[in-house]
């Protein structure tokens, strides 16, 4: 026992002697160091077993570089990871355990860009062939098919009479047969539905379009200082290929073409939409023929990863203690990007989220690799993927799991642990079995980090696949950022003194869990206390600056303090806001009859107001 009653363990002497080695060696190897840059390739063959934070920098360093393209689920540069995770795994010898060796295959539903979509515009200039992908792409949710036709700009494209708004581009001009060019957004009102991409595919098949064109209205190209086309990826909350008609996002400079009979520029046109009202009119002597071909994947395209160590003691080595970390991010931004459009295409690196996860868990796998630190039950390793399309690997692996669900003892799971300040780390799923946060409260004692409990076991992370099959779980997060999602999510940024120790933590309670005699007992947590409502409806359209704001719930604390449609949430009691998911832990953190300074931004202002809380009634 060490003086503070935590067990001195083996390892724990061993790493320490190494702390002391490395302290008298390392004057004498600087000289080599320097004279040895390392390639990307050979920095892990170098890095100690011991967990170390300069080991996890190196590994860091490559995983979340430039050249990984942000790890987007079905890319390539995702594979390229999950080989490098499995050559890992087998240099130190952990053992396959997917489905081919390493590997669990499954299908992320997916768009794929066929061949043949073409688009080419002809008027009084000649005929003009534009490139898809590059000038043009078609939508998700596009039908697949052709229409050639004369165009009609019909304004936002949308249809709403009535006493609110009064307002219908498609009023007074056939459309039937034709093809529609429409502006993205709405004339500056404070609502987003009609807006939405799929409100004017919708309505521009109900008037009868033969096709639909978009393009980005000038308020919103001049606000992201880019015209950023949208990727045929781009998941719209439908179907990919659900489309009744063909459908096509344009550049501007295809808009302008096509608007040329106006004698109006974007801007104009838009100007007189928002002051004077519909502008929809036929383009004379301008015809577009459209083709899009999409389909959708059916082969597999992700892979999960999956180590496996057995125990070192018969008796319950068929017990096993699962720790798993995704090893997938957004990519370039074309989905699950906060930076709005003008993060659209760049690279989003996810140094924290989570490729610091990712690098716990194989540090982890590493030091549990040798024999003497192996404890009596068996360890599987899995670095997931599809995290951040919805949980995707973590749910298909419970439903086909490599090891029987009733042998799991406990799932660890690492995401977003890399940017602790002064060593505050949240630990969720501590009141998913009995004894579950006095055991981690124990082994923390030698790290004396902060610690954050949380007992529920649904989080927005990969421990929920497993809590929601009757599974014990821990969630180790050090909290969002400001970098969240977006390209500034850099190795620069990662605390690697306070990650080290965490890990160290990690290590300890796994170790623990997978060295005492009795197995967890499964408890479900007490219900969460509801956090209170704004009384919002967030849109699905994210924003630069914060939440867009679809609808607000008449009579409710946001419209009684004045927030109104079209807002965009900044901030709340002086917590920034991003998405969704950082709304409900803001809102969580608060009681119902508070009142609180909202910080929202409109017509390019930001306003504050005084909203009261009240009880949550299943609206945020």
């Amino acid at each position: 026992m060490t003086a503070d009653g935590h067990k001195a363990r083996p390892y724990m002497i061993f790493h320490k002697m190494g702390v002391i080695m490395r302290r008298l060696l390392f004057p004498l190897l600087v000289p080599c160091l320097l004279g040895a840059p390392l390639a990307a390739e050979e920095s892990s063959s170098l890095t100690a077993t011991a967990i170390r934070a300069e080991d996890m920098r190196t590994r860091l360093a490559w995983f979340a570089s430039d050249e990984m393209r942000g790890r987007d689920t079905i890319s390539p540069e995702a594979v390229t990871a999950s080989d490098w995770i499995a050559a890992e795994w087998r240099k130190h010898g952990v053992l396959p355990k997917g489905t081919n060796g390493y590997f669990q295959p499954f299908v992320v539903p997916q768009p794929v860009l066929k061949d043949g979509n073409a688009l080419s515009v002809t008027d009084d200039d000649g005929t003009q062939a534009y490139a898809v992908e590059k000038d043009w792409n078609p939508f998700s949710l596009t039908a697949s098919g052709e229409a050639e036709a004369e165009v009609v700009f019909a304004g936002y494209g949308i249809n709403a009479p009535g006493e609110r708004y009064n307002y219908d581009d498609y009023a007074g001009i056939d459309v039937k047969g034709k093809i529609v060019l429409v502006f993205r957004k709405n004339p500056g009102w404070r609502e987003v539905r009609h807006a939405s991409f799929t409100a004017k595919l919708n309505q521009a098949a109900k008037q009868g379009a033969a096709a639909l064109l978009l393009c980005n209205n000038p308020a919103t190209s001049d606000e992201a200082k880019r015209d950023a086309v949208g990727h045929w990826s781009a998941n719209l909350g439908s179907p990919a290929g659900s489309g009744p008609i063909p459908y096509a996002f344009i550049s501007q400079d295809i808009a302008r073409r096509l608007l040329k009979p106006t004698g109006k520029t974007l801007h104009e046109l838009e100007a007189a939409l928002r002051k004077q009202g519909p502008q929809s009119q036929t383009l004379p002597g301008v015809e577009v023929k459209l083709r899009t071909a999409l389909a959708t994947v059916e082969e597999a395209n992700a892979r999960n990863v999956v180590g496996f160590l057995p125990g070192r003691d018969p008796a319950c080595a068929q017990d096993v203690v699962v720790l798993g970390a995704h090893y997938d991010h957004v990519g370039l931004g074309l989905f699950g990007s906060t930076g709005g459009p003008a993060a659209a295409g760049k690279i989003h690196n996810g140094a924290d989220d989570n490729g610091s996860g990712t690098i716990a868990l194989m540090e982890l796998a590493e030091w549990f690799s040798k024999g003497e630190n192996r404890p009596r039950r068996s360890l599987l390793f899995i670095a997931f993927t599809g995290e951040e399309r919805g949980l995707l690997g973590s749910r298909y692996y419970v439903d086909n799991p490599t090891v029987a669900l009733a042998d799991i003892v406990l799932m660890l799971n690492m995401d977003m642990v890399g940017r602790s300040r002064e060593g505050r780390v949240q630990v969720g799923g501590v009141g998913t079995a009995k004894g579950l946060k006095d055991l981690v409260a124990a082994e923390n004692k030698p790290h004396d980090l902060n610690i954050t409990w949380d007992p529920q076991g649904t989080a927005p992370s990969d421990s929920t696949s497993f809590f929601r099959k009757g599974l014990p779980v821990l969630f180790f997060f050090t909290g969002l950022h400001p970098d969240y999602h977006r390209p500034s999510d850099d190795i620069e940024k990662i605390n690697f003194a306070d990650m080290e120790r965490i890990v160290h933590l990690c290590r300890d309670v796994a170790h623990e869990i997978g060295e005492r005699e009795d197995r967890l007992v499964f408890t479900r947590p007490p219900p969460r206390k509801r956090p209170p409502t704004l009384g919002v409806f967030p849109a699905r359209e994210p924003d630069a600056h914060g939440i867009l704001i679809d609808r607000v719930v008449p009579g409710g604390p946001a419209e009684k303090a004045g927030m109104q449609s079209a807002d965009v949430l900044v901030s709340i009691a002086g917590e920034s806001l991003r998405d969704v998911r950082t709304l409900r832990r803001v809102l969580s953190k608060l009681q119902a009859g508070k009142t609180v300074p909202v910080v929202v931004r409109r017509d390019g202002e930001e306003i504050t107001l005084k909203v009261t809380l009240t009880t949550r009634r299943g609206r945020r």
